[in-house]
Parts: structure tokens; C-alpha cells; sequence
């Protein structure tokens, strides 16, 4: 049916010789006409359903159909629902039917469906040829080629920090109901034709690789468990991590999905499904989420592809990529994993609902070598696929897969048209930076008198700082333990004295006059219990004194510590207030990441979602701030020190107004990098070192993306040439067409980007890594005639809270502060 397809689309062979006594009458559906019945002509070795195919026709059913639909109906269809995704086969069926005239029935939906499946399989069939003329169907071909800008190598090129940029994320968006009971959907077929999903089998060959440990939670409500939701068998992404100082974080992810339904209900089978994709917004692998939320083996099996497909030393961001890490170490994919050099991170905007300490070391500001890349692909590719969620949620899981295989592939291929002006508008945001910021930031840091390697300094000072913050010195707490040990030594010492003094001197105070036998009897029964006490305490004094021996030698205590002492006063006056410090260094650690991170989410033109989300963690750190300010006034009452007003804390906005903080020995009030205007210097700094980088990435992917046109367009040439008498020809020549028309806007753009006054990239294009030089020939116009990109960018307008919230999300990636 593929190639009766082909020749009738393109009208190349059809058959012209018919046998009027085969020939047959057939009701049919054709929107165009609106025609309700059509004859079709047929040989005698020609099928029915081939015939119908020859006529521009698909019928309902593989064999003696009673219904057909015409070919330019479907292909209407299929072009809607790339565009509107939401566009459902009911909603078509009911467009028909008013076209004709006719009351909808569920019948013309049920013809209609069933035509539109034969179709998309006779489509996946043609491009599957049009894949192999082309040299497309190879293993892996569009993870390691789709983005020419990430995978099309050169020869010379400067070397970049990481090989590849690409993120993960879980969507629960596109649930599909399981069925009800018992009973079994009739369409058992499975979809294995695309290039993005990965296999069941396969992902669950990591669902033991993490299982869901106990967790006890400082400072957490008793009311904001979490275990309603956690899958007890099989652990989440951040689970396998054992850094104490990502607590916070990992609650704050958890605590975040607890707004959609964690647990998810049994009548889903599909709960949502796990993408991945670089930072071009091109997808890699996807994963559906079966009856369960976002499980770590679904991120763990697409970095298991990852590492096995993708070239070493790549970052992956995820909005829980800090304790993410920790898992992948932990897993059998760990040793691999630190072979290759690879790391993680989170995404920009959700890394500022993180802790102080984790953005640090995670956030996209911090790491050296990731440009001014946000890593939030995944949130505008879900914002797009939601649209899907109305359609597939009562689908058969085939047609779910199809559909959602359908939706990627046009959205690869709208991010393949909108390539190049993304390199461009990424080009003059950094140049943007470096004209305006770079020079006000030497000029300020020259009124400052400080250095860029003071500022250098002043960020490893703040990341030492922020791990220490809420630690007991070492020193104290060897000094209470010694003191604590003296104690208890003293106390058993005492009592073993005493037990001795009690069994040779002293006579039971309750006793009584009895007969020589059972008088003999009761005081032996006595005896032995006194004797036995007092050979317990003895042995626990021996334990006792080799411990404080122990302990004296590991602390260099040449004479033993009595309680008339300076050390021993000292350190005994120190337990008396150990509580009070104890809580007072932890509420300190709570109130300075919050008023860190209000400063980020107060930052200029931060949209509303923004700080909403923002706001939300920090709602989550309040709650914790306020059990530390109750622990802090019962310790506080006992030594006389003052109370705190918690309504009072949680409207601080500045350090200095937490004066009581000034008590705590990690006092920032006196640290430099801790002054606004520091702190707005150090952001500013790392901006423009991101704008550096992104430069440097800009030129090398411009350049790749060039030469991949060319050489591209001279393939086609060989291609078309050597098809010339093929029936894939007529195939390959619409995909060529298509193909070129996009690579002549890619192309005019490059050069728009090649002219800015600030490039400073290689405007020739370069040879690819393991392939000769070609001269890079080919039939592409040259600058005067191409198109002006400018004339349309190719996307519709977005409302106007899309509009708003893209701007605000680039002026937060503008303003990021550290």
C-alpha cells in the first residue's frame, strides 16, 4: 500500500488498464468535494484496498471495506494536527459531518480513526525509505545527528568545557486511564517504530538500582509527611544521594510535586512521561512513566544511554540534579559515569529554589563552561505538549505513543528551523552583556578598590562559610564528650563505692528475725544480688576509665581534668549553653540562605509564576525557620538569654537586622562578599565570564551549522542524481524541497549573525571531523538571494502571558544573582 501510496501522490505508474466486471461502488468521505459515493476501477490481480489507494482512497477496513476516506481528507488532518495538537479526530469527524449535512454519529469517528492509523503507517513506511536513501536509518541517527549544532563536529575547532548540554524532566500531563477491572482493550498493538522511546524492558532493568530509604527530616511538620506519595518498592532520583547538605534541597523537590498528585491514582496506567533533550530543545530519548511518579529509574536509564551513546564529558541538567548525582554515583552506572568526566546540575530557574550551598556548586551561574544556557528546554517543550493531554488520555497506549511520537518529531523539526536565530539572539545577548556590563563592572570594581580575584576569593570564602554554617567546633565537641565521659565515670565510680560499702557494713533496713534455714537462705539470696551490682559497676568503671584514658591520649590530656579546673569549668559552662548555641546556629544557617534567596526573587521584572515558584520553597524554608525559633526561645529561657518574635523573623530583609545572629560564632555581618554591593558585583562578574563563554559556544556551533547546510545540500544533489530513475525518487525529492526551503532561512541568518559588528567567529565554513574536505559545493543561494530572515520568524504570536513570561524569563537569566 506504501508504494500504491507513492504513485498516486505523485501520480508516477499507476495502473491504466481495468477490468470493468472487478470494478466497485463505495460510499466515501472526502471533505474537498464532499462527494458520498465514488467507483472505483480495478484489475483482476489488483486488491480492493490497493485499488481504493490507486483512487486516492483509504478504506476502513483491510479487506471488503464499506467505507473510504479519501487520501486529501487524511493528509488535511494530519497537517491540523501538526499545528494543533489538541485537534481531535472527534472534533474532525463532527466537521465532516456538518460538511455533509449530517447528524454526528460515533461511527464516523470510529471509520475515521481507523483510516487516519493506516495512513500514519503508510507515512512512517515512506519515510522510512526516504531514511534509507538518505542514509538516515543507521542506530542512534537522530540522537547523534538531529542537531547539527551540537553533533556536527570540525576539524580545528577550539575545544569547549562540555561535549554536549542536555536536560531531564518528568511530565505528568499525558496520563492515559487504564482500563476498568478486568477487561482488556482490544487493541493489544504496541508502537516500536520511533526514534525517541525507549523500551520498557529496558528501563526497568534500573528499577532496583535505587530503593526509597527512611528519612527523618529536621524541622519538619509532622503533617507534611511524604510517604502518602513515595513508591515504597523503588526509589526517586534523590534518593541514592548520602550529601547531608542537599537535605533541604531534596524535601524542597519532593515538597514542589506535592501539588500535582505524587501518588498517582490507580486508574492511570500512563502516569506522565520522562523526556530528555539538548539544549537546542531537539529530543533524545523519552520514557513513559508506568503507574508511578517521576521513579529514578527513568532518569538513570536515560543516562545509561547517555553514557553509551554520546560522546564523554557532557553536563545534564534536572531540576534535581544536585542529589541526582549522588544517585548515579551510587548506581552501577556510577564508575562509568566518573570515567567519562560527566557531571550534573539544575536548571536555572529551578536551582533558585535550592539552598545557598547547592547553588554554589550547581546552579548554571556557577559552573565555569555553561555559557548563558539556561537549561530549561524541557519546560517550554511541555508547555506545548500539554496540548496533547486532552486527546490522549482515553487512547489506546498505541495510539498514545503514536500521537506523542508525531508531536516530537514536528517539534524537532520546528526546532531545526528555529536554529539559527536562536544562535543569533544567544550571540547578541552576550555581546549585550559584555558592552554594557563589562566595562561599568571595571569601572566598579575601581571605585570599589577591590579585584576580580578578590571577588574570586570572595565566592570561595562564601561557599567555605555556607559549610560551615550550623557545625559545632571540633574542639568543643571533643572537650563536652571528655567532660561528659568524666562524668559518668565519676557518678559509677561513686556508685560502685557505695555497693561495696553496702555489702560488708550495712543491714537491710527492712529486716526481720527468721529461722536459722530460712534465715541463712534469704541473706544469701541478698548477698548475691549486692555482690552482683557490685561487679556489674565495677566492670562498667574499668570500661569507663580505659575509655577516659582512651580519650585523654587522643587529646593530649597529660593530667586528668578535676571539676575545680579552668578546661573543666570552661567546658561544663559550655554544655549549659550548648543547646541554646546548637539552636541558635541552626536558625542562623535557615534565616541567611532565606534572605539570600528573597534577594533573587525580588530581582526586577521577575515574573509572577516566577516568584511564585520561588516563593513556594521558601515558604516550605519558613516553616522550618519556625520550629527553629520555638527550639531557639526554649533554649534561649533557660541561660536568660532574649526571645525571638517569629512574626518579627520571617519579615527580615537585610542581615543587619537579625542583630541577634551577631551571637553566633560564623557571624557574616563583617564578611565582605556579605555587602549588596559586593554581592551585585560578584553576580555581575560571573555574567559576564557566562557571556564569554557563550560567545565561544556561539562561534563554534554557527560554524558547524554552516558547514552542515552545505554539505548537506551537496548530499541531496548526489542523492537526487542517483535516484533519478527510482521509485523513491518522487519522495525524496519533497523531503529535498522542504529541506532546502528551511535550510535557505537557516542560512541567511548565519549570515545576518556573521555581520554583527561584535563576531568574532569563523565566517568560512570547515570540514568535518573523519570526512574529506568536499569544497562544500552545492546548489544553496548566496547572500543576496536569500530570504530576510527578519520578513517572518515562522512562529505564530504567542499570547500575551506567554509573551510575558518568556521576557521575564530572559530578564531573570539577566539578572541572575549568586
Amino acid at each position: 500500500m506504501a508504494n500504491a501510496y507513492v504513485k498516486w501522490k505523485y501520480a508516477v505508474g499507476l495502473p491504466d488498464s481495468f477490468c470493468e466486471a472487478y470494478s466497485f461502488t463505495i460510499d466515501i468521505v472526502d471533505i474537498h468535494t464532499l462527494a458520498r459515493e465514488a467507483t472505483i476501477s480495478r484489475g483482476e490481480e489488483t486488491k480492493a484496498a490497493v485499488a481504493l489507494v490507486y483512487a486516492g482512497y483509504l478504506g476502513t477496513s483491510p479487506e471488503l471495506p464499506s467505507l473510504a476516506v479519501s487520501l486529501k481528507t487524511l493528509e488535511l488532518y494530519y497537517t491540523l494536527r501538526l499545528f494543533k495538537p489538541s485537534f481531535s479526530i472527534k472534533a474532525f469527524a463532527k466537521t465532516t459531518c456538518h460538511l455533509y449535512l449530517l447528524p454526528y454519529r460515533r461511527g464516523y469517528r470510529t471509520g475515521l480513526s481507523d483510516a487516519f492509523d493506516i495512513y500514519l503507517a503508510i507515512r512512517r513506511k515512506v519515510d522510512a525509505q526516504v531514511a534509507k536513501e538518505l542514509g538516515h536509518d543507521s542506530d542512534n541517527y537522530c540522537v547523534l545527528n538531529s542537531c547539527p549544532a551540537c553533533c556536527y563536529k570540525l576539524e580545528d575547532e577550539p575545544d569547549v568545557e562540555f561535549s554536549r548540554m542536555w536536560v531531564v524532566d518528568g511530565n505528568n500531563s499525558l496520563k492515559r486511564m487504564a482500563g476498568v477491572g478486568n477487561r482488556e482493550v482490544s487493541d493489544t498493538r504496541v508502537f516500536g517504530e520511533s526514534d525517541y522511546y525507549l523500551s520498557a524492558d529496558f528501563v526497568n532493568t534500573f528499577a532496583n538500582e535505587v530503593t526509597h530509604p527512611s528519612r527523618v527530616v529536621e524541622d519538619e511538620d509532622p503533617d507534611e509527611s511524604q510517604s502518602e506519595w513515595v513508591d515504597e518498592e523503588h526509589g526517586d532520583p534523590t534518593d541514592g544521594t548520602t550529601d547531608g547538605s542537599l537535605a533541604q534541597c531534596t524535601e524542597n523537590w519532593k515538597a514542589a510535586a506535592a501539588d500535582q498528585h505524587k501518588k498517582m491514582w490507580s486508574i492511570f496506567q500512563e502516569s506522565g512521561y520522562f523526556v530528555s533533550a539538548c539544549r537546542h530543545g531537539f529530543v533524545l530519548w523519552v520514557v513513559d512513566m508506568i503507574r508511578s511518579g517521576e521513579l529514578a529509574k527513568y532518569p538513570l536509564a536515560v543516562v545509561a544511554k547517555a553514557l553509551e551513546v554520546l560522546e564523554p564529558c557532557w553536563i545534564m541538567g534536572y531540576d534535581i540534579g544536585c542529589s541526582f548525582e549522588g544517585t548515579i554515583r551510587r548506581s552501577s552506572l556510577g564508575p562509568e559515569f566518573l570515567k567519562q568526566g560527566c557531571r550534573t546540575c539544575v536548571n536555572a530557574f529551578h536551582g533558585y529554589s535550592h539552598n545557598a550551598t547547592c547553588q554554589q556548586k550547581y546552579h548554571p551561574l556557577s559552573i565555569r563552561g555553561m555559557g548563558l544556557e539556561d537549561l530549561e528546554t524541557l519546560e517550554r517543550l511541555f508547555s506545548s505538549s500539554n496540548q496533547l493531554a486532552p486527546v490522549t488520555r482515553y487512547m489506546t497506549a498505541y495510539r498514545r505513543r503514536v500521537f506523542i511520537d508525531m508531536f516530537l518529531c514536528q517539534w524537532d523539526q520546528e526546532k531545526y528551523q528555529n536554529l539559527a536565530t536562536m544562535l543569533h539572539n544567544n550571540y547578541v545577548q552576550a555581546l549585550d552583556i559584555l558592552e554594557d556590563e563589562a566595562q561599568a563592572l571595571q569601572a566598579d570594581l575601581k571605585a570599589k578598590g577591590i579585584s576580580v580575584q578578590d571577588l574570586e576569593d570572595y565566592f570561595v570564602d562564601e561557599l567555605n562559610h555556607l559549610k560551615e554554617m550550623g557545625k559545632e567546633a571540633e574542639g568543643d565537641i571533643h572537650a563536652v564528650a571528655y567532660v561528659e565521659l568524666l562524668q559518668t565515670y565519676r557518678d559509677v565510680n561513686s556508685a560502685c563505692e557505695n555497693a561495696a560499702a553496702d555489702f560488708r557494713s550495712q543491714t537491710p533496713s527492712d529486716y526481720q528475725f527468721l529461722s536459722s534455714a530460712a534465715s541463712y537462705s534469704r541473706n544469701l539470696s541478698d548477698s548475691r544480688k549486692l555482690e552482683t551490682k557490685r561487679r556489674y559497676l565495677q566492670e562498667q568503671s574499668d570500661k569507663l576509665l580505659f575509655e577516659v584514658v582512651q580519650m585523654e591520649s587522643v587529646m593530649g590530656i597529660s593530667q586528668r581534668w578535676e571539676p575545680i579546673d579552668k578546661e573543666y569549668l570552661e567546658t561544663l559552662k559550655y554544655m549549659n549553653a550548648r543547646k541554646y548555641h546548637q539552636a541558635l546556629e541552626r536558625l542562623y544557617k535557615l534565616v541567611i540562605q532565606r534572605l539570600f534567596e528573597l534577594h533573587k526573587m525580588n530581582l526586577s521584572f521577575t515574573g509572577y509564576k516566577m516568584r511564585t515558584h520561588i516563593s513556594n520553597a521558601l515558604q516550605r524554608r519558613s516553616k522550618a525557620i519556625r520550629n527553629a525559633v520555638k527550639t531557639y526561645n526554649n533554649a534561649a529561657v533557660a541561660i536568660g538569654r532574649p526571645t525571638l518574635d517569629w512574626t518579627k523573623v520571617t519579615h527580615y530583609t537585610f542581615l543587619d537586622q537579625f542583630n541577634i545572629l551577631q551571637d553566633t560564632r560564623h557571624s557574616i555581618l563583617d564578611k565582605k562578599w556579605a555587602d549588596p554591593v559586593v554581592r551585585h558585583l560578584m553576580k555581575q562578574h560571573r555574567r559576564v565570564l557566562r557571556a564569554k563563554e557563550e560567545i565561544g559556544y556561539c562561534n563554534v556551533q554557527i560554524r558547524r551549522l554552516h558547514t552542515f547546510l552545505l554539505d548537506e545540500d551537496k548530499k541531496f544533489d548526489e542523492t537526487l542524481q542517483r535516484l533519478e530513475d527510482h521509485p523513491n525518487y518522487h519522495p525524496v525529492l519533497e523531503y529535498v524541497n522542504r529541506r532546502r526551503a528551511v535550510n535557505q532561512l537557516l542560512l541567511s541568518r548565519i549570515h545576518q549573525t556573521q555581520a554583527l559588528p561584535g563576531f568574532t567567529g569563523n565566517k568560512t565554513p570547515g570540514t568535518r571531523i573523519g570526512k574529506a574536505p568536499t569544497g562544500n559545493v552545492g546548489t544553496v543561494s548566496p547572500p543576496s538571494r536569500l530570504p530576510n530572515p527578519d520578513s517572518d520568524n515562522g512562529e505564530d504570536g504567542k499570547d500575551d502571558e506567554v509573551v510575558d513570561g518568556m521576557g521575564a524569563v530572559i530578564e531573570f537569566m539577566s539578572n541572575l544573582s549568586t
